[in-house]
């Protein structure tokens, strides 16, 4: 059984919800499976905030149709499928990049239970204005870039987020207040989930034995060699061997950057280089070094360079 989930907020009346302003709808999905999921949903400015619970008495797959690449952080209120969230056991939450295309989640039976979830989504443009080098987990995010989709972090819900979450959902405002309001909570929530992942991110570093340098080493050549493929910390942990907080900090302590950043350093020098030497046209370029879209690679060389592609051409 499938069940499609379109990327624009859709009112009763049919038409697409203005996000410029707050907008409140609740959806209920079902089907003759007896799959239910109710979603209690608030949108404001560049950030949406999502209560969900569903109940599913056989396996079921869901189909996301994203309009844009966001930031999503999944906490886990209620025992909750493994499947759909990334193996999270309960009263944990998951920071991820969702891609700005059409992807699948499968969703496990619950038996008679009803799981509940709360979501706070991020817009990419929110995102990249607080982005800062103070915090390793916002720059290894940063750089996971919506080619490299499968970066995501785990970590345990405290009590002050939880707090936050009820705060906002029993909000004491209404109108432009309470998206005031709202804005104001769910960038504290973030600000709690970027300490929690920084401090989880320090506790792990520890002192390289020689087989862990071996390791890293083979991260390194594995994206010198295929640095035009999309790439995961989950996928690149697994093929060398090592874990993944041991792989993100190891990394940085042994190359003096993040695994992204050093990937990114790749793409833009290669880029650079084919667009010198082999006189190559910029779609080309940006197709081999890993970007699907030509204007990602446009605002990331530009990004790095402080030239438009075409002008080094020129």
């Amino acid at each position: 059984m499938t069940v499609n989930v379109k990327g624009n907020l859709i009112n009763a009346r049919g038409s697409i919800m203005d996000r410029s302003v707050l907008n409140e709808q609740k959806n209920i999905i079902q089907d003759e499976s007896g799959f239910r999921m109710q979603l209690d949903e608030v949108t404001f400015n560049q950030i949406d905030l999502r209560w969900g619970s569903y109940s599913n008495p056989l396996e079921k797959t869901l189909f996301f149709t994203p309009d844009k690449s966001a930031i999503i952080s999944h906490f886990k209120l209620a025992d909750d499928s493994p499947q759909l969230n990334r193996n999270m056991a309960e009263k944990q939450f998951v920071v991820y990049r969702e891609p700005a295309n059409t992807y699948t989640q499968n969703i496990e039976p619950t038996g008679k239970k009803t799981r509940s979830f709360f979501e706070l989504i991020i817009s990419e443009h929110f995102f990249n204005h607080i982005v800062t080098q103070e915090s390793e987990f916002l720059m290894n995010l940063h750089h996971s870039s919506a080619e490299t989709p499968a970066f995501d972090l785990t970590a345990q819900i405290t009590p002050a987020m939880y707090h936050v979450i009820n705060d906002m959902q029993h909000s004491p405002y209404s109108g432009h207040l309470k998206g005031i309001y709202l804005e104001a909570k769910a960038i504290e929530l973030f600000l709690l989930q970027i300490k929690q992942l920084d401090q989880q991110d320090q506790a792990a570093i520890s002192k390289l034995k020689p087989q862990d340098i071996a390791y890293l080493h083979e991260v390194k050549d594995i994206l010198e060699l295929h640095y035009g493929q999309p790439h995961s910390i989950i996928e690149l942990a697994r093929k060398a061997g090592i874990n993944q907080m041991k792989l993100k900090n190891g990394f940085k302590e042994l190359f003096g950057t993040t695994v992204f950043g050093y990937l990114h350093d790749i793409r833009m020098r290669e880029a650079k280089r084919l667009l010198l030497d082999e006189k190559m046209y910029v779609g080309e370029v940006a197709h081999l070094t890993g970007y699907k879209h030509p204007h990602h690679f446009t605002a990331a060389f530009r990004k790095k360079f402080g030239i438009l592609p075409r002008e080094l051409k020129d």
